[in-house]
């Protein structure tokens, strides 16, 4: 899919969970963002939100994370996209640097013990 579909199934998506959003983008980047305005009560909505936007992303050979780093909320996403041995590698250099995991635990990689 290119990247107009994937901004309109997005937008679908938002408006068949009843959720308002805005998409904000960059395509000459090829990359966009969907802003989701929300009460906590519906953040199990936004949850399913999410859901679908990562899986689309990934099924066009995109990113979850854009120009912007992984981030606390994406953390969960990194293995799903780069894979066990990719996240492993990144995990034993940020140990290398960081043996006793006092910079950012748990922040930037899925937390290993």
């Amino acid at each position: 899919p290119n990247l107009a579909s994937c901004v309109a199934a997005s937008e679908a998506d938002a408006h068949s969970l009843g959720l308002k959003n805005v998409i904000c983008a960059h395509i000459a980047d090829g990359n966009f963002h969907t802003l989701v305005p929300f009460q906590a009560g519906d953040q199990h909505l936004v949850r399913q939100f999410e859901a679908l936007l990562t899986t689309r992303a990934l099924d066009a050979g995109g990113t979850v994370t854009g120009e912007h780093g992984v981030g606390i909320g994406k953390v969960e996403h990194s293995c799903r996209e780069h894979g066990e041995v990719h996240v492993a590698v990144q995990q034993a250099v940020k140990h290398a640097l960081d043996p006793l995991g006092l910079m950012n635990p748990g922040k930037v990689l899925p937390y290993t013990s």
